[in-house]
């Protein structure tokens, strides 16, 4: 995952006035909550959709579904699928045995019975294809197996998270292709400004509208859930990380999906460059490498700008705040030595830059989704996750003779409102040692693997020759004679 920040889905019971049209029940999608600065710090002003995601908004958006099921069965049984399943039975002096099955195993999951006008949800919240069937006096009088081709289906994605909603959204269009159904996107404007002419066969909700969703077939939640919401998700993210769980919580094959951006500008720069990230959402997310212990703030990133700088490549570091404060002993900055390009701009003009950048360095976070998704090489620093946590990049840096991987530790969550998650080992010496011992020769060595840092560098070495031979040459214009240069090991030999 990125690594995510818990969201949730808070149930509230308040119904709506009798006076309208259709009674409600809401449901709150709380954003991630991410630690504000310390007291001493001015808390940044909202983020508009015209920039991007605000993570650190704790104001939840509202949803509301209608109160009673949708849609009426012969028999005179109400069902749907907005929230589970659900049913509702008619009133009177009856009582109903309800069965409820899986379709692709054929297993019986439920039999239970309801008295005349008792109105039952199930518990799982995430895509079953259930079989439904209601008896009257041991007689069949309801049955109907769910199947959302050509339906309305509402999947709702959270707003905050800049690599959640870049991993998710692709799974919504496959969802549409594979059942045939009718997808609505509930999500940020932000993202449906920048995504909703790649994806035309979707139709967008922005959430912050409070949308009342009163015409689904089916609703289901994306997110990475608390640990009390076990009825929400079918198996624990970290088995799965961070994408491949939504797969799973919409009944699809686990795959590795692009999110489709609006790319194709011009080049904004001539020379050479990479693109960095230094920022994240919670400390132990960070590179925190000091090459002296007496350093103010970790100074992995400036070591290795300048190493990168050597080899003629300029650097830009895209992030939006240039620092960030979690407690007075965890205050990030960016690097001095880099290109700022901070600021509160579009992700547009973000990915104007990671499009045409060699390859992008970063935490797990949302820049590098975004950077995975235009399609460069992604050099992750991360400790706290594991491999298969986010995409797939073979270019991972995680030191593991140290404490790593609390991620994915299946008895632990990620808590989000701490100001520093390192539960293993938080306030002792140890704490977030897992990027502490990340080292900038780690970083480098992994970034000499990448095929485009190998081709430049091999240019360089060649442009070394050209330059060395035109002083040596006594003929003007010899050297555009020549069909090819000898392997920069075979001119020491010439010499």
């Amino acid at each position: 995952m990125q690594a995510s920040p818990p969201v949730g889905f808070v149930m509230d019971e308040k119904k709506t006035a009798a006076s309208a049209p259709k009674n409600k029940i809401s449901y709150t999608v709380v954003n991630p909550v991410i630690p504000r600065p310390t007291a001493k710090r001015n808390s940044p002003p909202p983020i508009g959709p015209e920039i991007g995601p605000d993570p650190r908004s704790s104001i939840g958006s509202r949803v509301s579904m209608c109160e009673q099921p949708l849609f009426k069965s012969e028999s005179g049984i109400l069902y749907d699928f907005q929230f589970g399943y659900r049913v509702k039975f008619p009133g009177g002096n009856r009582t109903y045995k309800l069965r409820v099955y899986d379709q692709d195993s054929g297993m019986l999951l439920e039999e239970h019975s309801h008295k005349g006008g008792e109105f039952y949800v199930g518990e799982k919240k995430y895509f079953v294809r259930y079989r439904l069937e209601a008896f009257l006096d041991n007689r069949l009088v309801f049955e109907h197996n769910y199947d959302c081709t050509g339906r309305e289906v509402c999947i709702i994605i959270p707003d905050g998270g800049l690599g959640d909603n870049l991993a998710w959204l692709p799974y919504l269009e496959k969802f549409r292709v594979v059942h045939k159904a009718k997808v609505t996107a509930v999500m940020g404007e932000w993202m449906i400004r920048l995504c909703q002419s790649q994806y035309p066969a979707l139709k967008f909700i922005p959430l912050a509208t409070k949308p009342k969703l009163d015409f689904p077939y089916a609703i289901y939640f994306c997110g990475i859930f608390e640990e009390n919401r076990k009825p929400w998700r079918p198996v624990e993210h970290q088995h799965l990380g961070m994408q491949k769980t939504v797969a799973q919580i919409l009944g699809l094959p686990l795959e590795n999906l692009h999110c489709r951006l609006p790319l194709g500008s011009p080049r904004p720069v001539k020379e050479p460059y990479v693109c960095i990230s230094t920022m994240a959402t919670n400390p132990t997310k960070y590179w925190n490498f000091r090459s002296h212990p007496a350093n103010p703030e970790p100074d992995g990133w400036n070591i290795l700008i300048r190493w990168l700088k050597s080899f003629g490549y300029r650097v830009f570091v895209l992030d939006r705040d240039k620092e960030l404060g979690f407690t007075d002993k965890h205050v990030y900055h960016i690097p001095t030595e880099a290109e700022d390009l901070t600021g509160r701009i579009p992700i547009a003009e973000r990915i104007h830059y990671l499009e045409h950048a060699e390859f992008f360095v970063g935490l797990p976070s949302g820049l590098s989704w975004l950077a995975w998704n235009c399609n460069i090489p992604v050099v992750m620093i991360s400790g706290f996750t594991m491999d298969g946590s986010e995409f797939p990049t073979p270019y991972r840096v995680t030191n593991f003779l140290f404490c790593h991987g609390c991620w994915n530790d299946s008895h632990l969550f990620f808590d989000s409102k701490v100001p520093v998650w390192c539960p293993r080992h938080v306030g002792t010496p140890r704490e977030i040692e897992c990027t502490k011992t990340i080292t900038p020769k780690m970083v480098q060595e992994t970034i000499m693997r990448i095929p485009v840092f190998q081709k430049h560098v091999a240019e360089l070495h060649e442009q070394e020759w050209l330059e060395e031979f035109r002083s040596r040459s006594s003929v003007p214009g010899a050297v555009s004679t020549l069909i090819a240069f000898p392997p920069r090991n075979e001119k020491k030999k010439n010499r």
